[in-house]
């Protein structure tokens, strides 16, 4: 029997994946590999921005809404996400689950779980994106995603958003600069913002 090349396997992955479910807003381009995943630098030398939002639900509420379908909505200056597409099999929320997600403004993105940790006092959900398509992603060799959520009482839950960004290898340092004052504290933010402050009846930020 003659062995499949990664490239012809993961075809037919994609096929029978598009036997098993509905045609949907997300699809992979025509030709698309999964890109090589990048090799990840320390957290802490990574370039870092984070928001939080105090919930007036419980742990359990809250962790329950993170497990529904992925919203993303654009803001001014970022897009938002109009679907995604499973590159792995099982569920997206386990350790090596692979998805591309699609973007309002064309673009995609590839994601992996890293970690995913839950116990009664709190939870901890780390992903990796690359393969950013987007122009104003184009510094950015890749990122890690990571919530945490915790309850500091029993009707309460804290949910810490943080991003770390690793950028592009030939990235000047005024480009760098550049990045760090108009995305990483002004465009990033907003976007993380308006994900977190949607209205508690809307569902709940997801866990990306």
């Amino acid at each position: 029997m003659r062995k499949l090349e990664p490239r012809e396997s993961f075809a037919l992955m994609l096929a029978c994946l598009s036997f098993a479910v509905p045609a949907s807003a997300c699809e992979p381009p025509a030709g698309f590999v999964i890109p090589p995943r990048p090799d990840i630098a320390p957290l802490e030398e990574l370039l870092r921005v984070t928001e939080e939002k105090l919930i007036d639900q419980p742990l359990s509420t809250v962790l329950r809404a993170a497990n529904r379908p992925l919203r993303i909505d654009a803001t001014e200056d970022l897009a938002g996400v109009v679907g995604t597409f499973r590159l792995s099999q099982g569920p997206y929320g386990t350790v090596g689950a692979r998805r591309l997600v699609c973007k309002t403004d064309g673009s995609i993105a590839v994601e992996e779980v890293l970690l995913a940790e839950s116990n009664d006092s709190g939870s901890r959900f780390r992903y990796l994106v690359w393969n950013y398509t987007s122009p104003k992603f184009r510094d950015v060799a890749y990122a890690v995603g990571e919530f945490v959520r915790t309850q500091p009482s029993p009707n309460e839950t804290l949910v810490r958003w943080t991003y770390r960004f690793a950028l592009n290898e030939g990235v000047s340092a005024e480009e760098k600069s550049r990045f760090q004052e108009n995305f990483l504290r002004r465009e990033f933010p907003a976007w993380m913002r308006k994900q977190l402050d949607r209205p508690a009846e809307e569902p709940a930020p997801p866990s990306r």
